[in-house]
């Protein structure tokens, strides 16, 4: 808490009134300064997430913004698998799920065009056994991938929860630098 001494004395009260007012037009310019902070904050949250993801494969068309609208700030990710690296994919997804799944009406096992059951014969090398569920893609080098899909990767869900734990932090800390100047 801060004290503030005003001289009881028509300038002081003038002074004080002056201060409030400069205060006053102050507060947009702290509401971008926050938001503008929060919106940088998942950005960087989400490419950190992304950049410690081990299940990328080269085919993915993922992009990371940041956009002001008249709100404020949108933040996310974009591109043709985005869904697939948040929410998880095939076994593996099912294995390790993301807690907001059920939330947007995916399918359960939310994979590839052609699932199927690995039969005796399946290749050892595709650490897939007999009986279990999987299906193949090209990589972007032509190569045949094997897969039991991916677990949720939670990229932007995790960057929300850490802007989360932080708002009241930054909020605190904008505001107070306004306030100082008072």
């Amino acid at each position: 808490m801060k004290n503030i001494n005003i001289p009881l004395t028509k300038q002081g009260i003038q002074n004080f009134k002056n201060k409030i007012d400069n205060l006053i037009s102050e507060i947009p310019k702290v509401n971008e300064e926050i938001l503008s902070e929060l919106a940088s904050l998942g950005q960087n949250e989400i490419e950190k997430n992304r950049a410690s993801t081990i299940y990328t494969d080269g085919n993915d068309d993922y992009t990371i913004f940041k956009e002001k609208n008249n709100n404020g700030y949108k933040v996310g990710a974009r591109g043709s698998q985005v869904l697939y690296d948040e929410f998880g994919t095939g076994t593996e997804g099912l294995n390790k799920p993301h807690e907001l799944k059920n939330n947007f009406n995916l399918n359960e096992y939310n994979s590839g065009k052609t699932i199927r059951k690995a039969s005796i014969n399946i290749k050892p090398e595709t650490g897939i056994l007999p009986g279990e569920l999987y299906w193949t893609y090209k990589n972007k080098n032509g190569e045949t991938i094997y897969t039991q899909g991916i677990p949720a990767g939670k990229e932007v869900f995790n960057a929300e929860q850490t802007v989360k734990k932080e708002k009241a932090k930054i909020i605190k800390r904008k505001v107070g630098e306004v306030l100082s100047k008072l």
